[in-house]
């Protein structure tokens, strides 16, 4: 397994595309495997990680601990769902996610810039003080346990220019902060989504699967596909959504009264994110608001020119088939290794 574990992490890392300044760090608390470090605080603490370097957080059957993202840096996980009852198989070679078993990721400002992408249970908070003035953030296929206000964060506390996007959320909560210019899409919740801050501006958010209560504070709502208890929204534009209750308001395309077992192939013989796809003659499919006259894209998450990806698996190379001989004879200087990968844009 360690042999497994390390020709697996360093034949990924080959594939990880790098600024010319710009520095890769491998993380892995897996015990007998040699990394940079073992968990992500000692890598923040560091003098040698700088701003824009990449931490690698390799698979792990051990849950990766939390940390406060106090500089600028790009964070890969290999995904989630990979293995178990309605997973994705087949999509890494190694079924072990980089998982942070809900421990808590706080942003402080430093880290503005920062992208976080193919992380596993993960709770995104916004901590009092070090989440003000937090900018520019994206968070992409991640699997966010809980993402919101941490505890005894600062009402209105400000955050600008983040994306959120292909990810799978329970609960999204950010009432009282101040978002502006925030772009929510692709993703799918499955728990409460809350952006009711009053001094909310520019807040986009599109092509999403929702399935709890739903307050929206100036806001643009378009081709969401919504399972809501309640739907409180003041200032928001709505346009091209389907609800399976009678939440959205008359007008501008919105449909009401849609079922899931119309609208998506659902659990069985699908996995856990697989499921919210559309199923063939979906009242979702070519119902999103037409762009430029010519195209209506598909509501919900697997919709638009960007969808959702399975499992969160990151944008670069992955190596989904790898085989290592158990054993080599002494003096043998060589061994043949056979791994397979794919592209995942």
């Amino acid at each position: 397994m360690k042999k497994f574990t390390t020709i697996l992490s360093v034949i990924a890392i080959l594939f990880l595309s790098l600024n010319a300044q710009a520095k890769i760090w491998r993380i892995n608390n897996t015990p007998g495997i040699t990394a940079d470090f073992t968990n992500c605080a000692a890598a923040l603490a560091s003098t040698s990680v700088l701003n824009d370097d990449t931490l690698y957080i390799e698979s792990s059957a051990i849950a990766y601990t939390g940390f406060t993202l106090s500089k600028r840096l790009v964070i890969i996980g290999t995904g989630y769902f990979l293995s178990g009852a309605n997973s994705n198989t087949g999509l890494q070679a190694s079924a072990n996610s980089s998982s942070f078993g809900s421990a808590v990721i706080v942003f402080d400002s430093t880290g503005s810039g920062s992208t976080l992408m193919g992380l596993d249970n993960v709770y995104l908070g916004v901590g009092p003080v070090l989440g003000s003035a937090t900018d520019n953030i994206t968070i992409t296929r991640c699997n966010l346990s809980n993402f919101g206000g941490y505890y005894g964060y600062t009402a209105n506390t400000s955050m600008t220019g983040w994306v959120i996007t292909k990810c799978y959320i329970g609960s999204f909560s950010f009432a009282s902060f101040r978002m502006q210019d925030w772009n929510i899409n692709n993703n799918i919740m499955t728990s409460t989504f809350d952006i009711s801050g009053t001094s909310n501006t520019n807040m986009i958010v599109r092509n999403n699967v929702i399935r709890g209560g739903i307050t929206l504070y100036n806001t643009y709502f378009t081709n969401n596909i919504i399972t809501a208890t309640t739907f409180t929204n003041v200032n928001a534009t709505i346009k091209n959504n389907i609800s399976t209750g009678t939440n959205l308001p008359a007008g501008n395309n919105n449909i009401n009264g849609a079922t899931d077992a119309a609208l998506f192939q659902g659990l069985s013989g699908n996995s856990t994110d697989g499921q919210w796809r559309l199923k063939a003659g979906s009242p979702a499919i070519g119902a999103g608001l037409t762009v430029g006259a010519v195209v209506s894209p598909d509501c919900g998450a697997f919709g638009a020119t960007d969808p959702y990806k399975l499992s969160g698996i990151p944008s670069i190379p992955s190596i989904y088939s790898l085989t290592v001989p158990a054993s080599i004879p002494t003096g043998t200087a060589t061994m043949n290794v056979t791994f397979s990968t794919r592209s995942n844009n």
